[in-house]
Formats: structure tokens, sequence, C-alpha cells
């Protein structure tokens, strides 16, 4: 059968309390189907939780999977609003829009395609908060530079900061995959894409000096790793993040980071160009939104210094 991916997959195809036998069919083939496609396991993991929700909602008002249509698809939507972001809920529907599109062309669908003519909500766009070199200065005056944790958790906020790496590409970060000496560290992002990213002077000093003090006697393949050499997991690092957040009153996580350097890159008078490479898009129009956010700092700054309003004598 083959590596199963954690979560709601493995509960699916093997929890005995599952009443729905054709949905849990239909999802054990979309699984492998998936697999077979040679998607990464937080893919798998976040298909695996979205289905995980519509099946608790079909479930709750007892819908058997044959009387699926798009009056369910909407109430599910529905239901959705107030508790989970439009954000969410939109890829909860991407999720259900590739189920039931693999299910209609491989011919498993009696009743049509109940997302035929469902569409994604129109999501209210909000602007991120954004961490300035003063907060990332904060957050690393936090970790102590005496011990191993301490001084790998200084170097991760730093490579974060520095390097705008994902944290899966962190966590997967392989010490054959650092060259120090080079500045220039191998990373594998969305889709298994591999990419070079560089590091700067500052970077590089710190990592060599975690390295050869503290990391490279333990059996690890890991550039970043446990005291014991075991592989960090995504929420290991999540809650060594929130910690340092907290003691220094920086609300922080690693998206933030990335979002925060990708936007000061910008603002310093990078060319988008390499932005886009740097972070792996495979888009510019992903890389066009920092550029739109640093747009409306400089906005700020000439409003601040030229305000009609301020010119006022009343």
């Amino acid at each position: 059968m083959g590596k199963m991916s954690p979560d709601f997959f493995t509960y699916l195809l093997f929890h005995a309390d599952i009443q729905d036998k054709m949905f849990k069919g239909l999802v054990e083939q979309f699984y492998y189907h998936c697999r077979v496609k040679n998607l990464t396991e937080k893919t798998l993991s976040g298909y695996g939780e979205r289905l995980k929700n519509f099946y608790l909602f079909l479930s709750s008002h007892n819908i058997p999977f044959e009387d699926i249509n798009r009056k369910t698809i909407q109430d599910y939507i529905i239901s959705q609003k107030g508790k989970v972001s439009d954000h969410t809920i939109n890829g909860r529907i991407r999720v259900l829009k590739l189920f039931f599109n693999y299910l209609q062309k491989d011919g498993l669908l009696n009743n049509g395609n109940p997302m035929q003519a469902i569409s994604f909500i129109r999501a209210e766009k909000t602007l991120k908060p954004i961490l300035g070199p003063e907060q990332i200065e904060k957050l690393l005056s936090i970790p102590s530079r005496r011990t191993f944790q301490g001084y790998r958790n200084y170097c991760m906020v730093l490579t974060f900061w520095d390097s705008l790496i994902r944290l899966s590409e962190l966590i997967n970060l392989k010490a054959a995959d650092v060259d120090l000496k080079a500045g220039l560290i191998k990373v594998y992002g969305k889709g298994r894409k591999e990419r070079i990213v560089p590091i700067g002077a500052r970077t590089i000093k710190h990592l060599d000096y975690y390295w050869f003090k503290f990391r490279q006697g333990l059996p690890s393949e890991y550039f970043f790793c446990t005291s014991a050499g075991k592989r960090l997991t995504i929420r290991h690092v999540e809650r060594i993040l929130e910690r340092i957040g907290r003691r220094a009153g920086v609300y922080v996580t690693p998206h933030l980071i990335r979002h925060s350097a990708a936007t000061w890159w910008i603002k310093s008078g990078a060319q988008p160009m390499y932005l886009q490479n740097l972070m792996g898009h495979t888009s510019m129009s992903v890389t066009q939104k920092y550029i739109h956010l640093a747009s409306i700092g400089d906005l700020k700054n000439h409003h601040t210094k030229f305000s009609p309003a301020d010119n006022l004598k009343v």
C-alpha cells in the first residue's frame, strides 16, 4: 500500500467509524492519484485536512456521498462563514474542486460534478503587518548564544530574515546543501523545485560559528536539528518562534518574517525579478504584492511630507 500520509487520509482509509463506504473508497482512489503525481507530504496533509472538514459537515448533516449536489456544496460554504477566514474557505473549495474534478475525469460520478458551477468566494484583502529591522533585532536579542539550542534558534531567525526561505525549506535544509565559503544554500521549494539562495556576510559568520562550535559533532544530515540530531518539525520551529516572540513582545511567525523581508527588499530598491528568484515564486504576480506593500509605505512617507491638510491654519 505504500507510505501513508498522516492526518485525515490515514483516518479515513483505516478508521472503523467511517460509515460512508462510498466516500471512503473514492477518497482512497484520490489519495493514490495524488501519490502517483508525487505531491509532497505537506500538500497531501493540506488536502486531507480540507477533505476531513467536508466529511465532518456531511456526517453531521447525515448526507451520504451519493446525495451530494450543488446545494450541498453551497450549504457547506455558508456553514464555514464566520468560523474561518475567506482565504481558508477558498482553500477548502479549491481542494473540493480538485477532488470532484478527478472523480469526474475518471467517470466515478453518477450525478454530475457538484463543483461545476461553484465559484470561489470574494475574499477581503487585508494588509498583513510588516516587521522591520528593529523588531528582528529584538527577536535576535532573546536566544542565548552560549547553548546549542539558543545559538541554533538565533541562526534560524537570522536565516529566515536574510534568505527569505520558507519554514518547510528551513527544516529540510541539509548540511550538504549549505556552502558557507560561497555564501550559498540550496533549498527545495514547492513542488520539490530546487533553487540556490545567497546569504550575507553576517549570516555566514554566525552559521559558521554555529556549525563548528555546536553542530558538527551531531549525527544528522540536517543543518538545523535537535540536540539529539533529529530533524526539526514545522510545529517545533513555530513554537520556538512563539516563545521568542512572547519574550521580545513581537508577534512573529516564519511566514511573517519572509513576508516582511520581501517587503524590505523592495523598499531598499531591489529589483522584483531578483526577489521572485530568491523567494521561489513561479509567477511575478505573487511577487507583485510586495511591490504594492512597499509602495504604500513610500506613499505614506510622501503624504507625511506634503499633506495638504497639515498646511491648514485651522
